[in-house]
């Protein structure tokens, strides 16, 4: 019988050697270190996986393209580029930059495709593109998100197959409510080779849908169909409580549950504040959610209800956030994050059936 190193040898000279596994090497930070450690396991450098597909589900006003806008702004951070597919046609280039996106062109792609498949191909295309031109590092990153799963017409259920023009409304029938999770099935498997290959950070905003006589557990499920589940190695789900300022909503609590992680443990989750502006934006307040994560642990010295130690005085929680905003120093809050933390665990109560 031959030895091993005699079979690899022979093996070597018909098919070549072992491939490289697909090993994830960069992250694309959320901008809040919690959330980051929940996802990769890691406070500093960790986030959303370059080259995976990632699904962010949750309700309106919950932060989910605030959460995504974050991966193109360090995307971008790294000499990447962003792009972004808005097929709920909500999308505001002017209100962009409040969320850390440089929507200059060169820097971002923002296009509004007409169907699922057009969407996934021009996203392949653009950074096969750059990839092949050499026009980016071959380490920087690209971030794409589709806004929204949901919202994404596929070809079949807009293009009559036998025409080649669009149907009407009394040609679209029972059969194209389940095109898209036919769609998905059919272009899924390519896209997620794709993702790995040519770098991209994939992620797919998506809503929320109730499943009907569901007794126990968590009834919510997103639209789709089974393969973006699969093929999705984080599926973030979103849950949200409002913050009020006596009568008036100023924000939402959100907790984002990890219920699908192929990086890091899966189940663990995190909580932040997504506060609403007067021009109708929406901000991630990082700097009160980091205060309140630190005070959670112990990181911070108490000093009474809403109150802590800063610098030996004591100050308010919101007063301290804001004086780390006005001040840029959220590095002074960084370095009090725990060298060791397990994040707090998904209630089972929280699980989608499915997820």
């Amino acid at each position: 019988m031959a030895s091993a190193a005699d079979i690899a040898k022979a093996l070597d000279s018909l098919i070549g050697g072992n491939d490289e596994e697909s090993t994830v090497r960069q992250f694309l930070s959320t901008g809040y270190a919690p959330l980051d450690h929940a996802l990769s396991a890691k406070f500093h450098d960790g986030g959303f996986p370059v080259g995976r597909i990632v699904e962010v589900a949750g309700p309106a006003s919950a932060g989910k393209t605030a959460l995504s806008s974050c991966a193109i702004a360090a995307a971008q951070r790294m000499g990447g580029i962003g792009g972004f597919s808005d097929h709920e046609r909500s999308f505001s280039m002017i209100l962009a930059p409040k969320l850390g996106m440089d929507v200059s062109p060169g820097r971002f792609v923002f296009k509004k495709p007409r169907t699922f498949e057009e969407s996934i191909t021009l996203c392949v295309r653009v950074a096969e593109h750059l990839r092949t031109k050499k026009l980016i590092a071959p380490e920087a990153p690209i971030a794409w998100i589709f806004d929204s799963l949901a919202s994404m017409v596929p070809q079949s259920a807009l293009v009559d197959a036998k025409t080649g023009k669009d149907k009407s409304a009394e040609d679209r029938n029972m059969n194209d409510n389940t095109a898209l999770a036919r769609a998905t099935s059919a272009h899924m498997p390519a896209f997620a080779q794709y993702c790995d290959e040519l770098g991209i950070c994939a992620i797919f905003l998506n809503q929320i849908r109730m499943k009907m006589g569901v007794m126990y557990g968590d009834p919510r499920t997103t639209p789709g169909g089974e393969a973006p589940k699969f093929y999705a190695s984080q599926r973030i789900m979103l849950g949200s409580s409002q913050i009020k300022k006596g009568t008036e909503i100023i924000g939402a609590e959100v907790t984002a549950a990890i219920i699908k992680n192929k990086i890091a443990a899966p189940f663990k989750k995190a909580t932040y504040r997504f506060m609403f502006q007067e021009d109708g934006t929406g901000r991630f307040d990082v700097e009160r959610s980091t205060v309140e994560f630190l005070d959670g642990i112990g990181a911070l010295e108490q000093a009474g209800p809403g109150f802590v130690k800063w610098n030996g005085v004591r100050i308010g929680k919101e007063a301290l956030a804001r004086k780390i905003q006005a001040e840029n120093g959220m590095e002074q809050l960084r370095a009090l994050l725990p060298a060791n933390y397990e994040p707090p665990a998904v209630d089972a109560d929280e699980l989608p059936e499915a997820a």
